[in-house]
C-alpha cells in the first residue's frame, strides 16, 4: 500500500537543483514512491552527481531502489541503472534535455536515502 501522506517528486525545470529522499538526512519513510522529472533547456544535457547515497541493500535491488532514466521513466529502454546499498552511483550525463529519477521503498528497513545535485550541461552537435 502506497504511503499517501508522503509528498515527493515533481517536475524540476531550473538549470540546477538538488533532489533528496523524503526526510533526508533522516530516515526515508516506508512504502514510498517518488518520481522526479528533470527538464532543462532544449539542446542541453543534464549532469547528475550523487552527494550522499545509503539505501537498503539487496542483490537485485528488489526492496528499496533508485532508478535513473535517460529520458522518460515509462520507457524501460531509457533505463541507465537501478541502484541500492551504500555504494554511490556514478556521475551521469544525459544525452538530451530530459532525465527521470524514481525512488521506491518497501515496508521494512529504512536508511538515510540519497541527496543528489543536477545541473544543465551542454551538448555539442558535430556537423
Amino acid at each position: 500500500r502506497q504511503n499517501k501522506s508522503v509528498k515527493c517528486g515533481g517536475i524540476l525545470s531550473a538549470p540546477s537543483g538538488n533532489i533528496s529522499t523524503p526526510n533526508f538526512p533522516g530516515l526515508y519513510p516506508y512504502n514510498t514512491k517518488c518520481s522526479w522529472l528533470i527538464v532543462v533547456a532544449e539542446g542541453s544535457s543534464i549532469l547528475l552527481t550523487f552527494n550522499f547515497f545509503e539505501l537498503e541493500f539487496h542483490g537485485n535491488c528488489a526492496y528499496d531502489y533508485i532508478k535513473i532514466y535517460n529520458g522518460m521513466a515509462r520507457d524501460e529502454g531509457n533505463l541507465l541503472g537501478t541502484f541500492c546499498g551504500d555504494i554511490s552511483p556514478p556521475q551521469f550525463t544525459s544525452s538530451w534535455n530530459v532525465m527521470s529519477i524514481i525512488f521506491h521503498s518497501d515496508r521494512h528497513v529504512a536508511f538515510r536515502g540519497f541527496n543528489l545535485s543536477y545541473r544543465k550541461g551542454n551538448i555539442f552537435y558535430t556537423p
